[in-house]
């Protein structure tokens, strides 16, 4: 039988967790053990505070999300609590906690800042850390975690770079929010994670919401229906 190799972490009585101990993880905390896994390295005491605000930003936003929707309307019909959770992730899409990945590529990117929004223009595509459906103004969450990078010291280029495009796309074409993907991104590029992990960031944060919504959605009545009214071809 061909031995499975990978950096992640072995199985066994001495198990380990990118290179750590398994009884160490043990004793770290449940965001600290997070990064170790997803980045291979412990994080300082900074690093630790901020990626901690980071998952608590992001643990629920309300029923009327796609997720949550999805996670609760799936529970009604009878399903199980990881079926139903299952659901609720997959509901995660780029217009929906899923913008985080190509938002960091294009910070990440060589691109100038000029260059990314003049792409984004000419094909008249939205520029992925922008706008929001509720917040006109501000997205308290982005607010919130610039400020504690910006205490930290994490504050760095990249997240810059995401303020910079914010500034350039206002001036070209509208004023739009950062929202919280945009500033995860920035943060997390300072960080040094690579953007294939940016939907895993908010898969991760997002999930105790969900399991939260279904196991009160078990306590509702079976099978929810909404009305609708036909209205032909348009």
């Amino acid at each position: 039988m061909t031995e499975w190799k990978t950096s992640v972490s072995s199985s066994g009585k001495d198990a380990e967790v990118r290179g750590e101990k398994l009884e160490d993880v043990i004793d770290m905390d449940f965001s600290d053990a997070i990064f170790l896994i997803l980045k291979g390295e412990r994080p300082d005491e900074d690093e630790s505070e901020m990626f901690n605000t980071i998952l608590s930003s992001c643990i629920d936003h309300g029923v009327g999300n796609p997720s949550t929707v999805a996670a609760r309307t799936v529970q009604s019909g009878g399903n199980s609590m990881n079926t139903s959770v299952a659901a609720g992730i997959s509901a995660l899409g780029d217009k929906h906690g899923g913008a985080i990945e190509e938002c960091m590529e294009l910070l990440q990117s060589d691109k100038t800042v000029e260059k990314i929004v003049g792409e984004k223009m000419e094909k008249d595509d939205k520029i992925p850390g922008l706008g929001h459906k509720v917040y006109e103004h501000e997205d308290p969450r982005s607010r919130k975690m610039l400020e504690k990078a910006e205490s930290l010291g994490l504050k760095g280029e990249l997240t810059e770079k995401m303020l910079e495009i914010q500034r350039v796309f206002e001036e070209e074409k509208v004023g739009l929010v950062l929202n919280v993907d945009g500033a995860i991104a920035g943060i997390m590029s300072d960080l040094g994670f690579e953007p294939e992990l940016g939907k895993g960031f908010f898969i991760i944060a997002r999930t105790p919401g969900l399991v939260a919504h279904v196991r009160e959605e078990m306590d509702e009545e079976d099978f929810r229906r909404e009305d609708g009214e036909y209205i032909g071809d348009k």
